[in-house]
């Protein structure tokens, strides 16, 4: 099959979807339609510094996904820190110099071989609200015998995983990613910056030209629209979003 016409075809249905398991089986048919075996989309949502929102949709064998999560592979994972820091995919081949030198990374992707994950390609997504998210579409073939379906489904995934992360966030703004929608005033704005650089109320009202009240309520509406407490976390929730930058220009 050609990946080009369902690739359209299913971009369409993605931009109707509202749920779940719409998405997911999706990706199960591009998957399929592209000459792959499993799928793997993970977002990381910046809801906090401390502890961020992650959302998984899943065509991994649940045992894998299991020892992944148990075994904190994450933090081993080179596709993911690779995906983290650039915008462009990485095919699986391209670890092997990091595998070979890595006694960590050579055990994670042994282990992952083990349940068929022998080659495949990963796809960065980055949104301006501060999201992480990747496509990893994976085979049973070795490197060689995927390279040319992985050479054709580059362009036509690089499209799917754009507007697949565009689903995603639609069918979950109203549990998570509300926060992303966050709207503060360009005056909320100044008085977390300001706090964000060590200010008191009294030093803020001061640079603003405002009362120490006003600096109060603008940083009280502030964490409100946040949905924290503190002026320490509305600081961090707010730089974590992008809605804020920690340097006043």
């Amino acid at each position: 099959m050609t990946p080009g016409k369902n690739c359209h075809e299913l971009v369409d249905l993605l931009i109707k979807a509202k749920t779940v398991e719409e998405i997911h089986s999706l990706c199960a048919d591009f998957c399929e339609y592209s000459g792959f075996d499993r799928f793997l989309y993970g977002a990381r949502i910046p809801t906090s510094f401390v502890k961020p929102y992650f959302i998984f949709i899943s065509g991994y064998p649940n045992e894998w996904r299991t020892r992944y999560t148990v075994k904190g592979y994450m933090a081993v994972d080179p596709t993911v820190s690779h995906c983290a820091t650039h915008l462009t995919p990485i095919s699986w081949d391209q670890v092997g110099p990091q595998e070979n030198s890595d006694e960590q990374i050579r055990m994670f992707m042994g282990e992952a071989r083990e349940f068929g994950l022998n080659s495949g390609v990963s796809f960065p997504i980055h949104s301006a609200q501060g999201e992480f998210a990747m496509l990893n579409l994976a085979s049973t073939k070795s490197h060689a015998q995927a390279k040319p379906t992985i050479q054709e489904a580059l362009p036509y995934a690089s499209l799917f995983s754009a507007y697949l992360h565009e689903a995603v966030r639609r069918v979950f703004e109203h549990q998570v990613l509300s926060l992303s929608r966050v709207h503060l005033t360009d005056r909320e704005k100044q008085c977390l910056l300001w706090s964000a650089e060590g200010k008191t109320t009294w030093e803020t009202s001061h640079i603003l030209g405002v009362s120490e009240r006003t600096v109060v309520f603008h940083l009280q509406n502030a964490a409100g629209k946040l949905k924290v407490v503190k002026r320490q976390q509305a600081v961090a929730r707010a730089v974590s979003l992008g809605l804020i930058s920690p340097q006043l220009e």
